[in-house]
């Protein structure tokens, strides 16, 4: 099974690892075009005569930026770099730039990211429609062992619905086990740069962005992997160790062990309802900014609305707000009392008309061009 994934606006899954002024050297076209050369840290310094290095050495305790030492020795990035990438923050010299993952110094999309998006995706398609969802949630949290316990609130709930196995559940015999996500590789791809503006509800209950800019490298292009593993599910089906997988294949799209043909389109449909519902509920939020992202989200309604799309990264959320915004849906009551009793956010909230009045904040990253991040078209065949 191959997946074609697309973006629509930059993605930025990140290494966790930063880097500053003194790793990189940032150039301007003739046209003003801005541009990053991420330096090779080990041919720099091994290409230093001796007095460059005592030169390196002695300014370590002062703001050093690779950009002056480059022009005072009249280096090369070009000679240097290990990639370059397209500056569009509208500064010359990022204080500090959010690394993306790459290999080799190719950016790619992670199997393992990919996988955590469609097992929300999946299990919000179940719980969506499960009568029980909210009161296993409910019988979960008097659990005198989960108490405070926020951020595993849901998940007893999807160990139940994953294990394969009649005992406790174990990673062994979890059913996305059979689903063997690839890394997708670039058809072809650009790298750049962008400013990050993180917006969210504040104590006035209106959508407001912070003051605060993050500078992260940012992929744009087409991407490939594959899916496989799920012609294993025929060779364990009947084995006794796994005595519920017939049941829970059908949250695959699978009506039997050999129905793997269904599984691509029953992915393309549910990332589709999932990302769509994700959409409306973030459409909640900043139609409180009475601004431009209302706007912004409205275009991507449109394209959201008419294909498949999925969102990766940085700014995107997770399976536990995911599965907060169904008990929001499904019982209010119990979204204010889990939201108040759990403090999972800065203000009080109350059941208004069937509703979570203030909603339940979600912080969303945009561009300074307006622009979301983390969209991409997705494809399973």
């Amino acid at each position: 099974m191959i997946i074609t994934l697309k973006t629509r606006t930059p993605v930025h899954i990140g290494t966790g690892q930063n880097y500053h002024p003194n790793e990189f050297v940032w150039t301007k076209t003739r046209d003003g075009i801005l541009f990053v050369s991420r330096i090779n840290q080990s041919e720099f310094l091994r290409g230093l005569t001796d007095d460059q290095r005592d030169d390196l050495i002695s300014q370590m305790d002062e703001i050093f930026t690779m950009r002056e030492f480059f022009e005072k020795y009249k280096l090369k990035p070009q000679e240097l770099r290990r990639y370059r990438a397209l500056n569009r923050t509208g500064i010359e010299n990022p204080p500090e730039i959010r690394e993306c993952i790459k290999t080799t110094d190719i950016p790619y999309i992670p199997g393992s990211s990919l996988k955590g998006a469609i097992r929300t995706a999946l299990l919000w398609w179940h719980a969506k429609d499960d009568d029980r969802y909210c009161r296993e949630i409910e019988n979960d949290l008097s659990d005198d062992h989960n108490y405070r316990r926020k951020k595993s609130i849901g998940d007893s709930y999807v160990d139940q619905l994953l294990n394969c196995s009649s005992k406790r559940p174990d990673p062994k015999y979890n059913l996305l086990r059979f689903l063997q996500i690839s890394d997708c590789m670039p058809v072809r791809h650009n790298l750049s740069i962008e400013s990050v503006l993180t917006s969210s509800l504040q104590k006035s209950q209106k959508f407001t962005t912070k003051n605060h800019t993050i500078y992260a490298e940012c992929i744009t292009g087409t991407f490939t992997g594959s899916i496989g593993g799920l012609d294993q599910i025929s060779q364990v089906i009947n084995h006794q160790d796994y005595p519920l997988l017939k049941k829970k294949i059908q949250l695959l799209g699978m009506k039997n062990a050999d129905d793997i043909g269904s599984v691509p389109e029953h992915l393309n449909k549910t990332v589709a309802a999932w990302s769509r519902w994700c959409l409306e509920n973030e459409k909640k939020l900043v139609s409180r900014s009475g601004g431009v992202y209302e706007e912004v989200l409205e275009k991507e309604s449109e394209w959201v609305n008419t294909d498949a799309h999925i969102r990766l990264g940085f700014g995107i959320g997770t399976l536990y707000q995911t599965l907060i915004g169904l008990i929001e849906e499904k019982d209010p009551g119990l979204a204010v009392e889990i939201i108040t009793n759990y403090k999972l956010g800065k203000y009080p909230r109350h059941e208004e008309f069937g509703d979570i009045e203030p909603p339940y904040p979600k912080s969303i990253e945009f561009s300074t061009d307006d622009e979301s991040f983390g969209w991409l078209s997705f494809h399973a065949e």
